[in-house]
């Protein structure tokens, strides 16, 4: 296969006022990244304004450190790759024949108000290309419009991280939004699994996956969406 995926990634690191940190969260990104690349894609990174994707911490420790995150933590070239990413409103639409927006909590500071962001996402629907997010990164969704100038999500089945997800985490008091919420008050019909359940939900060329578990199943289903 030959082709061109963008990888969007949050850049932003500071988890509210807790003093702690977040950032890109390792298993949605790692996972898609090897399934993608063996299957013969070029993959680019992306970020809000260009600047440095940080991992989050808490995705690199037990339990949530699997095997794909930590061959991408080895993987040198990945690395620098996400330390040194291209700004999302610089991306040329005819270069790229995919977008998949990685979740982690820091999205949901820095996608939502990404502009940029949304009409990318619009303009690849628009022209018959792929478009997946999982789990957070789904809010990267919000600033996207359909040819009427609604919401995209609006009337589509789709999925996120779900709030009974972020109620176990005790996020729900700490983040700027909910993305279910976000999500549903735009119209989307959204579903989810049990929590952290993985679930992929297909609607046309739109993909996305509620949680890290789904990271993979997401991950083959752009794939397939792409042969």
């Amino acid at each position: 296969m030959s082709g061109t995926i963008l990888f969007v990634l949050t850049a932003h690191e500071d988890l509210g006022d807790t003093g702690a940190k977040t950032g890109v969260w390792l298993e949605e990104l790692a996972a898609p990244y090897r399934e993608i690349e063996d299957a013969g894609f070029r993959i680019l990174f992306a970020t809000p304004g260009g600047l440095p994707a940080p991992l989050d911490p808490a995705s690199l420790a037990e339990p949530w450190l699997l095997p794909a995150g930590s061959w991408f933590l080895g993987n040198a070239e990945a690395m620098q790759a996400i330390a040194a990413p291209l700004d999302v409103a610089a991306v040329d639409v005819e270069r790229i024949d995919a977008i998949y927006l990685v979740g982690g909590t820091g999205t949901l500071w820095d996608f939502p108000g990404c502009l940029a962001l949304g009409a990318l996402a619009s303009s690849l629907l628009a022209a018959g290309k792929p478009v997946a997010a999982i789990c957070h990164g789904v809010v990267g969704l919000l600033n996207a419009r359909d040819a009427s100038d609604d919401p995209l999500v609006a009337g589509r089945e789709l999925t996120a991280f779900s709030n009974a997800e972020e109620t176990m985490l005790a996020y729900d008091k700490i983040v700027p939004l909910l993305a279910e919420t976000a999500l549903r008050e735009q119209g989307a019909l959204y579903r989810a699994a049990a929590p952290f359940e993985p679930l992929v939900v297909k609607d046309g060329l739109l993909l996305t996956g509620q949680n890290p578990a789904s990271a993979t199943p997401l991950a083959k289903a752009l794939v397939d969406a792409l042969i």
